[in-house]
């Protein structure tokens, strides 16, 4: 196989080039699009160019280049944290520091389709909260010298104020090209959560029309966050928003856990409890729902333990006893079912028959559905005292940390939402973390019906505030908060489970790593537009490495592996077999190949000699650690790439 140079294309819009290449393949010559003939092959589906025909849509000042930002590729990388976080070596839960729109850049490869579920609490946009000042010319750089990691004096978050003449159009443009990335994200079944106010619902109604598709809103729920209200306005406003969109339209959503369990009767199927099968709505009757109304038959002489008698559509006997539905007037009613449903769910054994008779007290009948469902649709409004903002801040008091982060969310609304979001396995994303909350409420999640859900949240390390608790207490940045929210929250977890006398086959797991954005490893290239021939021949001589002086080698690992589509929770493993190299290998759930890595300056003959492949598994290592002649026997192995 041909060796190939490994380095960052700093771009990830390579998937849908190839996907419009499926669509319209004579539309490219030599990898270029030629914008007539995909005009022509999309005929009908183009907008018609007269600049008179008005859309409807959402469009504000900056749009384009918010559009273009998510399009712009990032040139950082995510770094290793060793240390900070627990159970590094085993954990599959990732705590990323730096700033989201970058960092959803940096994962679109590795998690591409393979988030469940997001959830997020974005900035209000009140006049008074922050919001993130994305400048549109080098992200990366604005980043790094406003969280201080490079020379120039720091920048923070920007109060985005009401006077200011773009006030909706600066949030709607930091808003959209994260919206855009996470949509990327997300699996088909995948559903998103976003907590607002009055203040931005309307944009981002709109927003999340444009990028998830009006067709997968789902609700717009109503949370009771403030059972007071805020009593210094003309209305006393009580409630936010909690708005819900899935992927695709056939996604459902999950249903939640009745607390108080009214299935009081079993049998030998399980528990239940008893429906009137009749329709009660006066709504439907005979008069217009004819094929819902006909007889049922009950056998008086087949009744069970909890006095429900057998039924059938045919008379058995002389002692069966008709069954119409009527109501309590006498007045023709219906069925809910028809004739084809209720005899699927007859069984000649009362005991096993999900459709049965009982008799009333008067002497009459009723026909009942057994009905065994233990859970329940959520509401469109949100009322429970567990999920008022209030609650949140308690949370965090419960865990030492009060007064030390503002407007913290309630941990019960995001499990509730975890719950109606996500299965038992899925990951689930919040970049906005803030005091990581969902953290909290997916580690607790996990305990509670025993699931391995992971978790990634994403918080720039914004710096507390000076003078605040926060610094007081030593938290130079919010995301040292969040840290310690979730070490806390897994010493409670630890605690809870030490004082269990059995934990059964409980395996939750209680860690987590930190990840840091930082640079990429590799050497950006940097253009040249003058004229003299030296300073050229300086920048080539400057370029033959590609990679900065400073690399460290657990970075660049970590760096291959996001450029390789690998997960960051990837199993790493150095090989002992290879005695004169160090060799990693990893893998991945989510990858049917493994990659073998060599990061030292040498490569020996007998680590090349002795080098296992498999068919789709890929050896990579430093382009100066192996000669030309080495070359072609690792060729012969199998895929090789170098740096």
């Amino acid at each position: 196989m041909p060796i190939e140079k490994l380095r960052p294309s700093f771009s990830f819009d390579e998937e849908r080039i190839k996907q419009l290449k499926q669509i319209a393949p004579e539309a490219f010559a030599d990898n270029q699009v030629n914008w007539e003939v995909l005009k022509e092959a999309l005929g009908n589906y183009l907008e018609e160019d007269d600049v008179d025909v008005e859309h409807f849509g959402l469009f504000w000042p900056g749009k384009r280049e918010a559009r273009r930002m998510a399009s712009i590729p990032s040139k950082g990388t995510l770094i290793p944290c060793p240390g900070e976080g627990i159970d590094e070596e085993n954990t599959r839960n990732i705590f990323i520091e730096g700033e989201n729109l970058e960092v959803l850049k940096i994962l679109q490869k590795s998690y591409a389709g393979r988030i469940k579920m997001i959830y997020i609490d974005p900035p209000y946009n009140t006049g008074n909260d922050f919001v993130y000042d994305d400048n549109f010319t080098e992200p990366l750089e604005e980043y790094l010298r406003r969280t201080r990691q490079i020379d120039e004096e720091g920048k923070p978050l920007t109060t985005n104020k009401k006077s200011d003449g773009r006030f909706h159009s600066k949030w709607l443009s930091m808003m959209y090209p994260r919206l855009r990335l996470a949509w990327n994200l997300l699996s088909d079944e995948g559903v998103i959560f976003i907590s607002i106010d009055d203040n931005e619902v309307h944009n981002l109604r709109q927003l999340l029309n444009e990028t998830f598709g009006e067709e997968n809103f789902i609700a717009q729920i109503i949370v009771q966050s403030n059972k007071r209200g805020q009593t210094y306005k003309d209305i006393a406003k009580t409630h936010e928003y909690l708005i819900c969109y899935t992927k695709n339209i056939d996604v459902k959503l999950n249903e939640l856990q009745k607390e108080n369990n009214d299935l009081n009767l079993s049998d030998d199927i399980g528990n239940f409890n008893l429906r009137e099968l009749r329709n009660r709505n006066p709504k439907f009757g005979r008069f217009n729902r004819p094929n819902l109304f006909y007889p049922i038959y009950a056998d008086p002489n087949d009744i069970d333990a909890n006095g429900l008698c057998s039924v059938s559509l045919n008379s058995k006997s002389k002692s069966s006893v008709e069954i119409l539905p009527f109501n309590s007037k006498g007045e023709e009613s219906c069925w809910r079912w028809g004739k084809t449903l209720t005899l699927k769910n007859i069984d000649k054994e009362v005991s096993k028959s999900n459709v049965v008779a009982k008799q009333r007290r008067d002497g009459g009948w009723n026909v009942f559905e057994k009905y065994r469902k233990g859970t329940y649709k959520a509401k469109s409004i949100w009322d429970e005292t567990e999920v008022i903002n209030e609650q949140g801040t308690l949370d965090l008091k419960n865990l030492g940390l009060k007064d030390y982060f503002d407007f913290p969310k309630p941990v019960e609304l995001i499990k509730k939402s975890i719950l109606l979001g996500s299965d038992k396995d899925d990951i689930i994303l919040d970049f906005f973390a803030g005091s990581a909350t969902t953290a909290q409420a997916l580690l607790e999640s996990n305990l509670s019906d025993n699931s391995n859900r992971k978790f990634i949240c994403i918080q720039i390390d914004e710096e507390t505030p000076t003078d605040s608790s926060a610094k007081l207490a030593h938290f130079e940045k919010i995301t040292d908060i969040s840290k310690q929210r979730i070490r806390l929250t897994i010493q409670k977890i630890e605690k809870e489970l030490a004082k269990r006398k059995s934990k059964g086959n409980l395996d939750v797991d209680l860690g987590f790593r930190v990840f840091h954005l930082n640079k990429s490893n590799y050497l950006a290239w940097s253009e040249y537009k003058g004229s003299n021939l030296k300073d050229l021949e300086d920048l080539f001589s400057s370029q033959e490495s590609s990679l900065i002086n400073d690399w460290k080698s657990e970075n660049l690992l970590n760096e291959i592996l996001l450029m390789e589509g690998f997960l960051l929770d990837s199993k790493i493993e150095i090989i002992k077999d290879y005695k004169k190299n160090k060799v990693k290998q990893v893998i991945s759930d989510f990858c049917e190949h493994k990659l073998l890595i060599c990061l030292d300056k040498k490569v020996h003959s007998d680590t090349i000699n002795n080098l296992q492949l498999g068919d789709t598994d890929i050896f990579i290592c430093l382009d100066n650690a192996i000669t030309d002649e080495e070359k072609v026997t690792l060729a012969d192995k199998g895929l090789i790439k170098t740096i």
